[in-house]
């Protein structure tokens, strides 16, 4: 009899601890990871997908970075890279195992800006689409590394989820329209996130039909917000605050964020709004990609005063 209500009050605390597990915010550390790695879901965000089998974190999902983004019609012009209607977003959740009430950690192969960005853009999508219960592996799988954990090379079967759809968070993107009217409101600042050779129009990606910028944006380029060297953590608060001082760009301004698809713009929302704490930013999702489509328009080549 002792030891059956032994075993029931062990089931209660166990049990109760189990579910009290939280994320401690936007950002978990490898050691984090480790200490709660059966509770969450871990999906590992990769461009170059083959490195997955070289070594990954036990129990990662695999996501190609190509799946994230979906071709879509727009008022009659044909969009790419755009964030997934309701339908494919719950589809491509449930393929890769997510449930309503899952914890999902993002990961990435951690060594780019580029790669954070990957995860970053996902994180995004998921909150755009009312999933909260996700955070970002600060460093990525560097950071599991630097927890003295191991990675491994078998990659195990994908039980399919049962996520729904959440509701859309409106107050999370920017139109084209809206875009267009912060060009005539001194309280709106446009942030142009890519690096400063396509902001002066030196360059252009393919899909932009434009070379140069939207006039009077500011330019914080994504490879400024993590280490240039090194695994590619995120600094903290005060240190993105000296820089957005230091870009004279006013956090106390409504913020849109754009690049040249809406990707790069995507990692620096998660900085502004999950680390600094800026409430009221926003990506232009389509960005450059669908704002040099229409000849109406305007771009520029010079720098913002």
């Amino acid at each position: 009899m002792k030891k059956l209500l032994l075993m029931v009050m062990l089931g209660l605390f166990y049990g109760s601890r189990l579910a009290a597990v939280e994320f401690p915010g936007p950002l978990v550390k490898g050691e984090w990871l480790a200490n709660n790695i059966d509770e969450v879901v871990i999906l590992d965000v990769r461009k170059n997908i083959k490195s997955f089998a070289d070594g990954h974190i036990p129990g990662a999902i695999l996501v190609d970075v190509k799946e994230i983004r979906i071709e879509r019609e727009i008022n009659d012009r044909d969009m790419t890279r755009m964030r997934p209607d309701p339908a494919r977003f719950e589809k491509f959740m449930r393929a890769h195992g997510i449930n309503s009430d899952s914890m999902v950690v993002l990961t990435h192969h951690g060594k780019t800006s580029g790669q954070v960005t990957g995860a970053a853009r996902l994180y995004w999508q998921m909150r755009y689409f009312g999933f909260d219960r996700v955070a970002l592996l600060d460093g990525g799988n560097p950071s599991w590394v630097a927890a003295l954990e191991d990675l491994v090379t078998e990659v195990g079967a994908i039980t399919p989820g049962n996520y729904v759809v959440g509701d859309e968070k409106p107050d999370m993107v920017a139109t084209m329209e809206q875009v267009r009217a912060a060009l005539q409101d001194d309280a709106v600042t446009l942030i142009d996130t890519r690096e400063l050779r396509y902001h002066v129009g030196l360059e252009k990606k393919d899909y932009v039909y434009a070379p140069g910028h939207i006039p009077g944006s500011r330019n914080m380029p994504y490879k400024f917000l993590n280490p240039v060297k090194g695994s590619n953590r995120y600094f903290d608060r005060e240190s993105y605050l000296s820089l957005l001082d230091s870009l004279r760009i006013d956090t106390g301004d409504s913020l849109i964020l754009y690049c040249n698809s809406g990707y790069e713009a995507s990692s620096a929302w998660f900085v502004l709004r999950e680390i600094v704490g800026k409430q009221d930013v926003k990506v232009y999702d389509g960005s450059l990609h669908q704002w040099t489509q229409y000849e109406t328009n305007p771009m520029t080549t010079r720098l913002t005063d």
